[in-house]
């Protein structure tokens, strides 16, 4: 199953590292880690839960479905006009949401310069 990653994690190059829990962690070993973790077992009780609700379970859906290209589906929502179609489809994503005080801010080298004509006037 692919996993979906954030602008940040998603540019990481393979050697990259980060700190979790006080240890060090390449960011290909993070990676691998996580799409080994959502593989199979999150897959596979999806579909047992939902046969024992029993839904979908006349059906032969394969696991990978629900992940990749999505189960047909339709919804009726209160105040539509009737049925719409589409896909029902699962995603995880990982996400790193920096902390606001340590997101550097921009500086052009032409501010100095902005701050001085400023100044003189």
């Amino acid at each position: 199953m692919p996993l979906n990653y954030n602008r940040y994690l998603e540019t990481l190059n393979e050697d990259d590292v980060l700190e979790i829990f006080n240890q060090l962690v390449k960011s290909k070993d993070l990676k691998f880690a996580l799409e080994d973790s959502f593989e199979e077992p999150i897959q596979q009780k999806l579909i047992d839960h939902l046969k024992y609700r029993e839904i979908g379970n006349k059906m032969k859906i394969k696991r990978d479905v629900w992940f990749n290209e999505g189960v047909d589906c339709k919804m009726l929502k209160a105040g539509t006009n009737g049925w719409q179609k589409g896909k029902l489809k699962t995603k995880v994503s990982v996400e790193f949401i920096p902390d606001e005080s340590e997101t550097p801010v921009y500086q052009s080298p032409l501010d100095e310069i902005y701050r001085e004509i400023q100044g003189l006037q």
